[in-house]
């Protein structure tokens, strides 16, 4: 299957993801505040709300300090959110869960307004949306399929389309995700910090141990830290100091590194799009673009 012309899609899938963003999550944070449901759990409704245990959060997340975590468990656990079960891992409670649906639903209400498109072409592309789902859950492996079956859900059958459509693009973010660390995690096994390292050299966002701390605040690492992670990376061949001091640098290793475990996300990632035809790939080409317009518009209206 040539991928090549799919490569388009993820990059507006992810600005759509954005745009509901901007219209859900300030109410999200409102409500978890009026209805006192830490945001943690919201946050960690992505890696699903029935068993929190550190093991299973680097599934997902390998590249924040595991120590966040525990430290958050601890938390939620001293306030009766989610309780001890054995071998570290922990038991989500009932009402955890129905404040995290709560805190949701208050964001999705704020697309009831949403108008711009009728609701047949709402109806379409969520029916496009949800074939490549369904493909996704049974394609062979790799990638691990992890995310896509432990996020937790909010909308339903009968939930307005565009809340649908929101809900399964996070499905699609959820299978990205799968797709990527099943294409990185062999080069970095649970060194996740490294990766995170060669990451920010190869985007050109942080060139120094100190810019990384600043930029990626809620990876929970210090300076010291990506101090250490630099030298790992110089040790394996990926990274190198430049010309000034304390500078780094991809070495040619490892920009191929991130070049092929980006192609190889896309493989994964696309491979369950074979089950549409080009004129479908199209139409959801359009559709969505039409949505990221309108969300925006709507957005900058509220």
């Amino acid at each position: 299957m040539d991928i090549e012309p799919l490569l388009k899609f993820w990059p507006l899938i992810y600005s759509i993801i954005q745009e509901f963003w901007g219209i859900t999550e300030e109410h999200i944070e409102e409500a978890a505040a009026r209805d006192e449901v830490p945001l943690e759990l919201y946050l960690y409704s992505e890696f699903g709300l029935d068993t929190f245990s550190t093991e299973y959060f680097q599934k997902r997340d390998p590249f924040s300090n595991p120590e966040q975590f525990e430290r958050n468990f601890a938390r939620l656990t001293l306030k009766g959110w989610i309780e001890p079960l054995e071998d570290g891992q922990f038991q989500v409670t009932e009402a955890a869960r129905e404040g995290v649906r709560r805190i949701i639903q208050a964001g999705d209400e704020q697309l009831a307004g949403f108008g711009s498109m009728p609701e047949s072409d709402l109806e379409r592309l969520a029916t496009l949306l949800m074939q490549i789902i369904a493909e996704c859950k049974i394609t062979r492996t790799p990638p691990e399929k992890w995310a896509i079956f432990k996020r937790f859900r909010v909308a339903e059958k009968h939930s307005p389309w565009i809340v649908r459509i929101r809900e399964y693009l996070m499905d699609m973010y959820a299978y990205r995700d799968d797709s990527h660390l099943s294409a990185a995690r062999p080069h970095f096994n649970d060194a996740g910090i490294v990766w995170l390292v060669l990451g920010s050299l190869w985007k050109g966002s942080a060139v120094t141990a100190e810019q990384m701390a600043e930029n990626m605040p809620f990876r929970g690492y210090e300076v010291e830290e990506y101090e250490v992670a630099l030298q790992a990376a110089i040790e394996l061949g990926w990274a190198q100091p430049a010309d000034h001091p304390d500078t780094f640098r991809l070495t040619q290793k490892g920009k191929e590194l991130r070049e092929v475990t980006e192609h190889l996300t896309n493989v994964y990632f696309y491979a369950p799009w074979s089950m549409l035809v080009q004129g479908e790939i199209d139409e959801l080409y359009d559709q969505l673009t039409t949505l990221r317009y309108e969300l925006n518009v709507y957005r900058k209206s509220l």
